[in-house]
């Protein structure tokens, strides 16, 4: 079976959460562009946003944060952490929970920010998972920049879909 009749019998429509992880968005004192944008156009493609929250770079906000996401959605989002700076955790808190990581998600997502920002793109850990509990999740791991954000939403819109079907099986 190719992969157009695999997208045909993927779900139509998801349940998702978007968590954003920022110091300073979480203080009040920058605006969650990133968050927004995510919820406004899984929105705008048919999905159900059903949690929103914005922690800060601690291990146990984020990991309290993606348990209870992961209790109300079927794909999860999160923005931010995903640098290399001492405070860039979310990686490793994720990864905690990952039964199998989809590599390949954060291949093609550098390779598609390679071509906006050139070599930079080597700094962006974003990475993607499926957590399998009483039915099978999948996260993804987005960098907490707007344009970056924009890059992997559209990857997301195209495949999670396809990731949820396959997940479940």
């Amino acid at each position: 079976m190719g992969v157009e009749e695999h997208r045909a019998k993927a779900p139509k429509s998801f349940k998702f959460a978007v968590i954003t992880v920022s110091d300073t968005a979480s203080l009040g004192k920058k605006e969650d562009l990133s968050g927004y944008y995510i919820i406004e156009e899984l929105k705008n493609a048919g999905n159900e946003n059903v949690y929103y929250k914005i922690v800060p770079d601690e291990k146990l906000a984020i990991l309290k944060a993606l348990l209870e996401a992961l209790e109300k959605a079927e794909v999860v989002i999160t923005t931010g952490g995903t640098g290399i700076t001492r405070r860039d955790i979310t990686i490793e808190i994720a990864r905690l929970l990952f039964d199998k990581e989809l590599i390949g998600f954060g291949e093609i997502f550098r390779l598609k920010s390679f071509k906006e920002v050139g070599t930079a793109a080597v700094l962006t850990r974003a990475t993607a998972g499926i957590i399998r509990d009483k039915e099978s999740k999948v996260v993804f791991c987005l960098p907490g920049s707007l344009n970056a954000v924009k890059v992997g939403v559209e990857i997301i819109k195209k495949e999670a879909y396809h990731i949820l079907k396959h997940a479940r099986e």
